[in-house]
């Protein structure tokens, strides 16, 4: 106990002749405590935890649980050493930092026991302080500019909230008024209506009944053909079709080898041993008129030949098709069932016919079989022509015709009246919407929503548009990424205006969805100015606006600069 008080005493000494004040104020010690360091009597621990001799502060050794008995050594792990840095700011920093060998306060005062003898540390206060004090300087003159554009940005969001209300009274009684009158046009529309449907029912019954005539015509046409048809191929007139009498029609040869075979007459019968005349109408003749019609048209009008001679009694002979295919030369192709069933073969010479000519029709059958093809050709349902389209002009008489002008006019008026309303509850959701943001406290960042702003670096461009999102894109191309959409403001208690937070932007691979956090600072202009990504796909903007920007102090920056 002996060594540490002569060693306190002498540090005591020796710190007293290199610095009077010290017996005043010991050292590391604030001016505003130097009161409770009196040299007199007994030092209490501002914590209260104890107290000791006076001679004992600063001695090295930590009395005090707070460290306050030793502001100016290492002592005490919760010691606060005091840096007066005149010319510049004062500082405090923990007193582990006391004689490190390393220049915490720009006066050196914290290196004091090193610097007795090397000189470890410069006094830079005054130039430090003289920069300090240009820096606060300018940062007050572009505040001052700042707060005044902001009190312009209060102003014209003042205007813009006056407008939007009025604009919101407004549409509200135009919607008051659309939905008083929207039942007296639905009620207009209703009487326009009814008279108009009575008309068009009657049209309609009208045009039913035509319909319905039209289509017994046909169906008795189409029964008349199949009649006609079913004649002619009941070669034994006993009331039914059977296949070897389809082989003799050779309109029914859909491969074009010039013969009928078992499988192409099969094909029509269905699945059928024969037809009667009611299942060869359902059945059989819907299949065959496709390709009879293809017959017909492919077969010139024997009447208008120029070839064609009569008999003595002035009647046109009987044309019969060629059992060889080829045709009767000079003369049409025109196939009669009942010739064919009575023909005999009297020319010796069909049974020879010339070989080259054989394989020339076989040429020309197999370039043709594709063609006819069985499903290659048109469906095998009966498709009557397509009726001309008759516009309601022609079709109605003048009174029904203007009881439908009366009724599409109502309709028009009332439709008109409802896409109104929608029209309006969309832009009043929207003004609303906008007026009920939280601006600022005096509506400053009003006049920002709408306005988008950028910034560019090596790779990206990114976009911030305030209370809408935030999104970046590559610098040479592409579509954008969106970093989020606004949330809500993030600062802390009583600064809750400097920071902006977008979330629930576009997923990352494996990661999270993209965020952007916005600091908001002080400048004269709107400007985004630096975006980093501390964290994977966490982005962090920095934006400058004069709404950011707050009235000085009387004075002007602090003294201590």
């Amino acid at each position: 106990m002996t060594l540490r008080v002569s060693s306190a005493v002498a540090l005591v000494a020796l710190a007293s002749l290199l610095s009077p004040t010290l017996a005043i104020r010991p050292r590391g010690v604030r001016a505003e405590l130097a009161t409770f360091y009196n040299p007199a009597s007994d030092f209490a621990c501002l914590d209260g935890s104890g107290s000791v001799p006076f001679i004992q502060v600063n001695d090295d050794y930590c009395d005090c649980d707070d460290g306050s008995d030793e502001p100016g050594t290492a002592a005490c792990p919760e010691g606060k050493f005091y840096c007066e840095n005149k010319g510049h700011k004062s500082l405090i920093i923990p007193s582990s930092r006391v004689n490190d060998g390393i220049c915490d306060c720009c006066d050196g005062s914290d290196e004091w026991a090193t610097g007795l003898f090397t000189c470890v540390c410069a006094d830079e206060c005054m130039e430090l302080g003289r920069e300090a004090r240009e820096a606060a300087i300018a940062a007050a003159k572009v505040a001052a500019q700042g707060y005044n554009i902001k009190q312009g940005m209060i102003e014209e969001a003042k205007r813009l909230q006056q407008e939007r209300g009025e604009e919101v009274v407004a549409k509200e009684r135009e919607k008051s008024e659309l939905e008083a009158n929207k039942e007296q046009l639905r009620a207009a529309k209703e009487a326009a209506e009814a008279p108009e449907k009575e008309a068009l029912d009657f049209y309609r019954q009208l045009e039913e009944e035509e319909q319905r005539k039209k289509t017994e015509l046909e169906q008795l046409a189409r029964d008349v053909e199949a009649e006609e048809l079913f004649a002619a191929l009941d070669a034994n007139v006993d009331g039914v079709v059977v296949v070897q009498e389809l082989q003799v029609r050779l309109g029914l040869d859909t491969d074009k080898d010039g013969v009928v075979s078992v499988e192409e007459a099969q094909f029509f019968m269905s699945g059928h041993e024969e037809f009667d005349i009611e299942s060869f109408k359902q059945v059989a003749f819907p299949l065959m008129k496709p390709y009879l019609d293809l017959e017909a048209t492919s077969t010139p009008d024997p009447s208008s030949s120029d070839d064609l001679e009569g008999d003595d009694d002035g009647e046109t002979p009987d044309l019969v098709q060629d059992p060889s295919g080829a045709g009767t030369p000079g003369q049409p192709e025109v196939y009669d069932p009942w010739r064919q069933n009575q023909q005999v073969d009297t020319d010796a010479d069909t049974d020879n016919l010339d070989s080259e000519d054989q394989d020339d029709d076989e040429a020309l059958d197999e370039e043709d079989e594709d063609d006819y093809d069985i499903e290659n050709l048109p469906s095998h349902e009966y498709q009557p022509p397509a009726e001309p389209v008759i516009q309601p002009s022609d079709r109605y008489d003048d009174k029904t015709r203007n009881l439908i002008a009366e009724a599409d006019k109502a309709r028009k008026e009332f439709e008109d009246a409802e896409r109104r309303l929608r029209d309006l509850d969309r832009e009043l959701n929207k003004l609303k919407e906008g007026m009920d943001k939280d601006y600022g406290l005096d509506g400053e960042f009003m006049v920002l929503a709408g306005q988008c702003f950028e910034y560019t670096e090596n790779q990206y461009t990114y976009k911030m548009c305030p209370f809408d999102h935030a999104s970046q894109r590559e610098k040479h191309g592409g579509g954008d990424t969106r970093l989020g959409s606004w949330g809500s403001w993030e600062g802390p208690a009583g600064a809750r205006y400097t920071k902006m937070k977008f979330s629930n932007g576009q997923g990352c691979w494996n990661g999270p969805s993209r965020s952007a956090l916005v600091h908001i600072h002080c400048g004269t202009d709107n400007e985004l100015s630096h975006v980093t990504e501390p964290n994977r796909c966490e982005y962090e903007m920095h934006f400058k606006t004069p709404a950011a920007c707050q009235k000085l102090a009387p004075g002007g920056p602090h003294d201590e600069l």
